[in-house]
């Protein structure tokens, strides 16, 4: 199994009740062949399967006609497929117990409800307020427990063939899930994280895949989109029916608990909150321990694309996600910056809390220089209680050698406060005020608009954008004045 990304998704996180990506299935099994034309019937596809996409191989004679068999046997499915066709209804009186059966006809359903006609005139099931089922004539030969795909092929003799089928199916994804370990910041603001990578592969279909070959490739192929498949009937049968009173008459209650001795029940409530209010304060439970990576993808190029092999047979259970380690780098180089822009053109915020980021290089003497895949990532820094949560980053694509900026939630402990000064028919003067309410000397970079001109001291340009590099001390501000153009 080859798992590819949701081209659309970005950073985002993977949607849990229908992936949007896909992946590329093969599977190899053995069967007997009969002599003459035969249906050969491969059940437990995945439910997202595209048919135009199956390829079987192994056939003496090759294949004639392929078939997906998109309805399922469900409550609902029963009912989809005995439209138009009898049925018999049982009934049990519930004063008596007798039960009585009759033959309906199913004229509509399963969405939101099943409408039948019988001798007494038109109904909906189970809205008599008597115990009601239904009873089919049997199984329509259509209705399969699992998704399934047939193929009609034709042998001259019957023989034992091992083939192999291969397919694209929708409802699967992956992302990388990264877990920083940072030690204690030096005072240059350096430091070295633990960088630990999770290879997150998510099924969204009901289909397991056991003793998998897992592989999952990083980049964007160009892949042209598939029709629409025909949408099965939900399994679930859902029933509802409209109350046979008046809408003021129709009985509303709040639901509550009874207790045999209400007064005991009280009293056992306010002995467990009073517990609670004077239990002594408990010690933090230790940090949890880094992970630790028993199996590590292998990286390899396919193509301009990344692959990560999983070395070893898993499990690909159905609803479920799988991890296995994919990075593991001690001890990379970060260095943690202030960032933010408060000034555009034409407007200016005047209180903006800037947002701490992890600076680095994805080289080899960083610690780095691997392809680091996009996903979402947890930062931990180590404190008096052991390593504690600092924040979420989203993590872009990166390349071997490009620059990394991970931001984390900006905090109201490095703030600028921006006013404006003085303002005339060309310009705008503004006053920047850097506060740091930190212990500690804290490094920032402010942003503004790249019509800047008369850079003061303490600016230069980044990559063409003026920018304000300034380090100011623990419990200490920092100023500057910039004038900005009128446009």
């Amino acid at each position: 199994m080859t798992v590819y990304r949701d081209p659309y998704r970005g950073e985002g996180s993977i949607n849990r009740n229908w992936p949007g990506g896909y992946a590329l299935i093969t599977e190899t099994r053995t069967i007997n062949i009969p002599a003459g034309e035969s249906v050969i019937r491969f059940e437990g596809v995945s439910e997202g399967l595209f048919p135009e996409t199956a390829i079987v191989t192994g056939l003496p004679n090759g294949v004639r006609e392929k078939n997906r068999d998109a309805r399922l046997l469900s409550a609902a499915g029963l009912v989809d497929a005995y439209l138009k066709r009898q049925v018999t209804l049982t009934r049990t009186d519930r004063a008596t117990g007798k039960v009585r059966e009759q033959t309906a006809l199913v004229t509509s359903g399963p969405d939101g409800g099943v409408i039948l006609e019988t001798e007494g005139g038109v109904e909906a099931l189970r809205c008599t307020g008597l115990p009601e089922r239904m009873r089919y004539g049997g199984l329509p030969k259509d209705l399969s427990a699992k998704p399934t795909l047939s193929v009609i092929t034709n042998s001259t003799r019957a023989v034992k063939a091992t083939v192999t089928l291969s397919y694209i199916a929708g409802g699967f994804d992956w992302q990388a899930n990264y877990v920083l370990n940072a030690g204690k910041f030096a005072d240059d603001h350096q430091i070295d994280m633990d960088v630990f990578g999770w290879l997150t592969i998510a099924n969204g279909g009901a289909q397991s895949f056991p003793g998998t070959n897992l592989m999952a490739v990083a980049g964007k192929p160009n892949r042209v989109g598939n029709a629409a498949l025909p949408k099965a009937p939900l399994p679930q049968l859902v029933l509802k029916c409209w109350p046979a009173q008046r809408t003021h008459e129709v009985p509303f209650t709040l639901p509550y608990t009874e207790y045999a001795d209400e007064d005991f029940a009280y009293d056992e409530e306010i002995q467990v909150e009073s517990a609670r209010l004077f239990a002594l304060p408990m010690a933090a439970p230790p940090p949890p321990p880094a992970p630790v990576a028993a199996v590590v993808a292998e990286q390899e190029d396919l193509g301009d694309l990344k692959l990560y092999r999983v070395p070893e047979r898993v499990d690909v259970n159905a609803k479920g996600q799988k991890q296995v380690a994919m990075i593991v780098q001690p001890k990379a180089g970060f260095r943690r910056v202030y960032k933010g822009q408060s000034i555009y053109n034409g407007w200016h915020q005047p209180l903006l809390n800037l947002s701490p980021a992890l600076v680095g290089e994805n080289k080899k003497e960083k610690g780095l220089g691997l392809p680091l895949p996009s996903g979402q990532g947890m930062v931990f820094e180590n404190a008096d209680m052991g390593n504690q949560l600092v924040g979420e980053i989203t993590v872009k694509d990166r390349a071997i050698g490009d620059d990394i900026d991970w931001f984390l939630p900006a905090t109201p402990a490095v703030r600028v406060n921006t006013t404006l000064a003085t303002q005339t028919k060309k310009s705008r003067s503004y006053r920047l005020v850097l506060s740091n309410s930190n212990p500690f000397a804290v490094s920032a970079e402010i942003k503004f608009p790249d019509t800047l001109r008369n850079l003061p001291k303490g600016m230069r340009r980044d990559d063409g954008i003026p920018t304000w590099f300034v380090t100011v001390p623990a419990n200490d501000s920092s100023d500057i004045t910039v004038e900005v153009p009128l446009q």
